[in-house]
């Protein structure tokens, strides 16, 4: 069977999903640590300096119009896996307590997931577009140093109004659930789950990926919300 042949199987989507799943998760990681310089009390150098860099430098502008590709087909993908389930069972069974075969995480990705999705779509438009698109007030932090654009002067504008803390915060509930079951699944689909270390791919997809990077990132603009 041909690779292309492959991946247009269920299992090899399903790998697809899994393998990009990794890739995102290493992802906000890395994010969360860019992140959290907004919360330095240096006035945005921190964060402005880290922007900056990461806008400008070659090999992670190649990285991050490749995450945003990995972005597309994770979602297009599991998306068309969870219709395709869903024809291949189009008469709902009916569910109870003793005959329920899958966490209520598992029957909501989807739904999580789509959120998700707007939810990237919009901060990508908020703070993404306007720093590589819009003009930007910029400022210099030594005499002679260059002026960079002040994205943290936005990013806590941004957040000063609570109508847009709790679409991030929404967003970020819907990254908890997303990751809960997706980042013990992606074991499973990779065949990388045993019982002598699935305790630990729970606690780590539960409580550092579901539960701690989520509410790290959430923190972020309540913290603004509460001290602009």
């Amino acid at each position: 069977m041909k690779w292309s042949q492959f991946f247009n199987t269920s299992i090899g989507k399903k790998l697809l999903v899994g393998a990009t799943g990794f890739f995102l998760c290493s992802f906000v990681l890395v994010h969360l640590a860019g992140n959290i310089q907004l919360l330095y009390k240096d006035g945005g150098k921190a964060f402005n300096t880290y922007a900056a860099f990461m806008g400008h430098n070659s090999l992670i502008q190649f990285i991050a119009w490749g995450l945003k590709i990995v972005i597309v087909l994770h979602a297009l993908i599991a998306l068309q896996l969870t219709f395709s389930n869903r024809r291949a069972r189009p008469v709902k069974y009916a569910i109870s307590a003793g005959n329920q075969t899958s966490s209520w995480y598992s029957r909501q990705m989807a739904v999580m997931g789509s959120i998700l999705l707007v939810f990237i779509v919009i901060h990508l438009a908020d703070f993404w577009a306007k720093f590589h698109y819009a003009e930007l007030p910029t400022i210099s932090y030594e005499a002679n140093g260059e002026p960079i654009k002040d994205l943290y002067s936005i990013v806590w504008q941004v957040f000063e109004n609570p109508v847009w803390v709790i679409i991030y915060v929404i967003g970020m509930i819907g990254l908890s659930f997303h990751l809960i079951h997706g980042f013990k699944s992606a074991f499973q689909t990779f065949g990388l789950n045993h019982v002598k270390y699935n305790g630990l791919i729970s606690f780590v997809g539960v409580w550092l990926f579901g539960i701690l990077i989520p509410i790290g990132f959430a923190i972020i603009p309540v913290y603004i919300l509460f001290n602009h």
